[in-house]
């Protein structure tokens, strides 16, 4: 997770990300009915997380899956976070990003910075 400075900007809070959906890391280990699996159960997360001032836009470009997020809070709420972590557990050959601007961050010094979270590809 990185962090990159914004001034004097309000903002609340912002998430802006993308992933591309891979169920390996490899082509070797690429299976249709697994990534299908992955899709249906990414589609039905998505169906019980979309609310007012947020969007999840998952589609198929050139063979692949990518899913766009963003969203613009009131308050922090860390399900976005939660969703694209938990992504990472289930198909481990995507990878992606996923900025958090949170002007609420004063404790940590933080209401002026972007947070980046990295979503990898793993080997397992």
């Amino acid at each position: 997770m990185g962090d990159s400075t914004v001034s004097n900007l309000f903002f609340m809070i912002v998430h802006s990300g993308w992933t591309v959906i891979r169920e390996a890391y490899s082509e070797s280990g690429e299976d249709e009915k697994s990534l299908d699996d992955i899709i249906k159960r990414i589609k039905g997360r998505i169906g019980q997380l979309e609310a007012l001032n947020e969007f999840y836009d998952l589609r198929s470009l050139n063979g692949e899956y990518h899913l766009t997020i963003k969203a613009n809070q009131n308050h922090r709420d860390e399900k976005i976070i939660e969703f694209f972590k938990w992504i990472a557990d289930i198909s481990v050959g995507s990878f992606g990003l996923l900025y958090v601007l949170d002007d609420e961050d004063v404790k940590r010094n933080n209401e002026n910075k972007f947070k980046v979270w990295e979503n990898e590809k793993r080997t397992s």
